[in-house]
C-alpha cells in the first residue's frame, strides 16, 4: 500500500497540465540551473510549470529560472513573473512592445475548522473563514 501511495505522489508531483488559457499551446521542456520547466507560450504571455523535484524552493529563485527559460525559448524579455514555485505566469515584452498588464490576483477564501466533535457519526464544529 505504501508503494502505491508513493507512486501516486510522484505521479502528481510531475503533473504539467496546462491551465485553461494555455490548453492547446505547444509544450516545450526547458532546463535552467537544475530546474526543469514545461513552458507554453501564447502571444506575449508564457506559462511555466516546474516539473523537477526540489525541496522547499524559494519563489524568487524559481521565478528567475523560469524567466530565463522563457526568454531563451521566445527571444523576448521577461518583464514580470507571477504565481508560486510550482506554476508561474510570465509577461513577455517582445519586439519592442510593452509587456501585458499583470493579471489581478485571485481572491481566495481560507477556512479553519475548530472545536470539531464527532458523536454517533455526526460531526459538528466552528468554521472561521477569511478572504486572502
Amino acid at each position: 500500500m505504501r508503494l502505491v501511495s508513493l507512486l501516486l505522489c510522484l505521479g502528481l508531483a510531475a503533473c504539467d497540465a496546462a491551465e485553461p488559457g494555455f490548453r492547446g499551446a505547444e509544450r516545450v521542456v526547458s532546463r535552467v540551473e537544475g530546474s526543469t520547466f514545461t513552458l507554453r507560450i501564447r502571444g506575449d504571455m508564457a506559462e511555466a510549470i516546474r516539473t523537477s523535484p526540489e525541496a522547499f524552493p524559494l519563489f524568487r529563485t524559481v521565478a528567475r529560472r523560469a524567466a530565463i527559460a522563457a526568454q531563451v525559448k521566445t527571444g523576448c524579455r521577461a518583464d514580470w513573473v507571477q504565481g508560486d514555485p510550482a506554476m508561474m505566469l510570465i509577461g513577455l515584452a517582445c519586439e519592442g512592445r510593452r509587456p501585458p498588464k499583470i493579471p489581478k490576483a485571485r481572491r481566495d477564501l481560507y477556512c479553519d475548522l475548530s472545536a470539531f466533535t464527532l458523536r454517533d457519526g455526526i460531526g459538528s464544529g466552528a468554521l472561521a473563514c477569511q478572504r486572502v
